[in-house]
């Protein structure tokens, strides 16, 4: 089994994504909304630079606002989508 390589951008994203969790719910929960935020906050992150560029970067912003301040927003084990059975 191959081990991944963390690479000091990556290990600041993850953390940053920790953060965020910790904010939000109270645990260093480090969901695919958190890590995308967490890249989408960071000029200097490749994903923030191609969504500029695309002309989608505050829309992106905006949306996880949106999707992180909703009531369902508890952690990733423990979520309700609304109107979702599973």
């Amino acid at each position: 089994m191959n081990e991944a390589t963390v690479t000091p951008r990556m290990r600041r994203v993850l953390q940053r994504a920790a953060e965020i969790g910790r904010e939000r719910t109270g645990t260093a929960f480090v969901g695919t909304e958190n890590v995308l935020r967490a890249m989408v906050d960071d000029p200097d992150a490749i994903a923030s630079q191609v969504l500029e560029e695309l002309g989608v970067l505050e829309r992106v912003r905006v949306m996880l606002d949106q999707i992180m301040s909703g009531s369902e927003y508890a952690t990733g084990s423990n979520r309700i989508f609304p109107g979702r059975s599973g």
